[in-house]
């Protein structure tokens, strides 16, 4: 390697490598000089030059490491970039202890502080030994640098196929145009992951190339854009939606999988915007969105950025929207959560006020969500569940747009968070399942509390969705979703017949709202296929005990008090004739098209679950729609969606 490019790794304190290291480098110089080095510092011909890669202290590598690098005479440089591969060392890692043995003096000041977390090592042995790394230090491995990684074997065969098939795969500039216009609009100020800022002068860089694809994967999921579903690489011809994002994230992700980008930062953005906008195409592939996340948070972790001292209000901004996203993942997935505040060098309340309003309050609804999800932790669902009220005390969101300086954001956005904030509402009252045994709320009938609070959440999801033109984000549809389950467990688990009728009215208007989401959306195409073939069976069901009726009982038996339990199948022949079940799965029966006669007109005095075919796997449909307000375990969506795209 050229003198001007010196490379090293780093070795943490916790790494054996690294007692080692430090050990035989204090010796004495001539063995240091003798003996193999690892770690380097800038060069009088080239001082920005500091190539390496980052071992933590219990890595035992990094002890043996630093053990062999000689000491520099001139002292130490703070890594700059943008040539810095190296790598980090813990102090829990034993290697660290040997790198730190054979480095240079530090200053007494320096070393008796107790924050310092490990040492850098170049990535290859080539000439002194590392620095310490201490996480009060203004600033850390600078997040642009070529990302230390371990050699990719398939690139041979990746890259050329990558060149030719996946980064020509764009959209045309004509078309591009109308989708950043979307994004730029309706999904970057809420989650703020891929700012103009971001996108380079240099349109045909790999990097710059992934962003513009993940743009266009997030801007395809709006309406208005379907007559702008083009790629370079598929001619002119516009494509269905399905297809336009399956080739964009396959692109996205084969790239992503080679050595073409080294940035970090810009694998956590993409990774982030893949997390939310990846639709499975089986249900093999319903984890793959978490498994992105779980990347992205590894590059955040690998660069620092939890501790937040960059100093750089960019990197700052995307730090914050992974830890949201964290949240949202850890609630729409089922996912405990990755990023912990007790390992932040510096407050996440500090940080989400330096934020642009609309960003803030998006943040703000999270830090709710994060308090969310305590209850649903294990440890402590049982005490959570059992004399302690399962509630968290939500603020009324108009004082969180007014703290948030929200209040000239666009009503649309304002809308988006409020369907958001609405969700966590719903998630805040933790209940469990009706007849459960573990707790005092253990009766169908909810806590007054709990009730109120579901119920005006649910409409109020329910009437933004119907009213307001909301930007195309997936916690949306999530939030119907939750609506849909909070109407079920009143129609499934009422008492009274009125709030029964009620709670079907509303579940049928939230399959209607699912429906506008179901072909984008992948978790919204599930919950809407459960929820119309639930429906579906219970007008079979309905028309069933709508037949059965007259030959039950004769008008004669009839009393006052049994006027209420009569059917009045006679009201539905005016407008909807009956047809059997099998007419109407051989016409294509659609229950939001062609309507429910016989449940619209049935007696809620009657138990239509308790006529269900026993063929239909009810026990499943609960589990599913009951389960999909329990977020503290992973959801089934294999099973649900084979459940809803079964027999009607």
């Amino acid at each position: 390697m050229p003198p001007g490019h010196p490379s090293g790794r780093f070795v943490s304190d916790t790494n054996p490598e690294g007692m080692f290291s430090e050990a035989v480098g204090n010796s004495s110089a001539a063995a240091a000089t003798t003996a193999t080095t690892t770690t380097t510092s800038p060069t009088a011909a080239n001082p920005q030059a500091h190539l390496g890669r980052f071992i933590g202290d219990t890595n035992p590598q990094g002890m043996f490491s630093e053990a062999m690098s000689p000491p520099r005479k001139n002292g130490w440089r703070k890594p700059k970039p943008p040539y810095q591969e190296r790598r980090f060392v813990c102090d829990t890692n034993p290697e660290g202890m040997f790198a730190e043995a054979t480095g240079p003096p530090q200053d007494p000041a320096a070393s008796s502080r107790n924050d310092e977390v490990g040492v850098w090592v170049p990535s290859r042995p080539h000439g002194a030994s590392s620095p310490r790394f201490s996480s009060s230090s203004p600033t850390i491995q600078a997040p642009n640098a070529p990302a230390p990684r371990p050699s990719i074997p398939f690139d041979p065969i990746l890259l050329p196929y990558v060149r030719e098939h996946c980064l020509p795969c764009v959209p045309p500039e004509k078309d591009f145009r109308q989708l950043k216009r979307v994004y730029t609009r309706k999904i970057h100020p809420i989650y703020a992951l891929v700012p103009d800022s971001v996108l380079g002068d240099d349109d045909d860089s790999p990097a710059n190339i992934v962003l513009r694809q993940v743009i266009s994967l997030a801007a395809s999921t709006d309406p208005s854009m379907a007559n702008h579903l083009r790629l370079k690489n598929r001619g002119p011809a516009k494509l269905a939606l399905a297809d336009f994002t399956n080739a964009l994230s396959g692109a996205i992700r084969t790239t992503l999988a080679t050595s073409l980008i080294p940035d970090r930062t810009v694998h956590i953005r993409v990774l982030c915007m893949l997390s939310l906008y990846f639709q499975p195409s089986c249900a093999e592939e319903s984890e793959v969105p978490s498994q992105f996340f779980a990347e992205a948070v590894h590059h955040c972790q690998t660069l620092g950025l939890h501790l937040l001292r960059t100093g750089d209000p960019a990197l700052e901004t995307l730090f914050c929207a992974v830890w949201a996203i964290d949240k949202i993942n850890a609630a729409a997935n089922g996912r405990p959560r990755l990023l912990y505040e007790w390992d932040f060098a510096a407050s996440v309340d500090e940080c989400i006020g330096r934020q642009e309003p609309c960003f803030r309050l998006f943040l703000m609804v999270s830090r709710w969500l994060d308090r969310t999800i305590d209850l649903y932790r294990p440890a402590v669902s049982a005490d959570a569940l059992g004399e302690n009220k399962p509630f968290v005390e939500l603020p009324v969101l108009e004082p969180m747009i007014v703290e948030a300086n929200a209040l000239e954001v666009p009503t649309f956005l304002i809308a988006t968070i409020e369907v958001f904030y609405h969700a966590v509402i719903i998630l805040s009252c933790r209940l469990p399942r009706p007849g459960a045994a573990e707790s005092k709320y253990s009766a169908n009938i909810p806590p007054p509390m709990a009730n109120a609070r579901r119920s005006l959440a649910s409409e109020r999801i329910a009437s933004n969705v119907k009213r307001e033109k909301l930007s195309p984000v997936p916690f949306v549809p999530y939030a119907v979703s939750l609506s849909l389950s909070v109407e079920y467990r009143k129609m499934r688990h009422s008492a009274l017949p009125m709030f029964r009728s009620r709670a079907v009215e509303a579940f049928k208007a939230n399959c209607e709202l699912l429906k506008r989401y179901k072909d984008v959306f992948r978790n919204a195409r599930v919950t809407y296929g459960l929820g119309e073939r639930l429906l579906k069976e219970m007008e079979r069901a309905a028309t069933s005990l709508a037949q059965e009726a007259p030959t039950a009982q004769t008008p004669a038996q009839g009393s006052v008090s049994d006027l209420s339990s009569q059917p009045t199948p006679e009201i539905h022949h005016r407008h909807h004739p009956v047809q059997a079940p099998q007419d109407a799965q051989q016409q294509g029966y659609d229950a939001s098209v062609n309507g429910l006669p016989n449940l619209d007109a049935m007696n809620f005095h009657l138990d239509v679950f308790g006529h269900f075919d026993p063929s239909f796997d009810l026990t499943m449909a609960d589990n599913a729609l009951e389960g999909n307000l329990d977020i503290g375990l992973p959801l089934n969506w294999g099973d649900w969606e084979q459940t809803g795209a079964g027999p009607g």
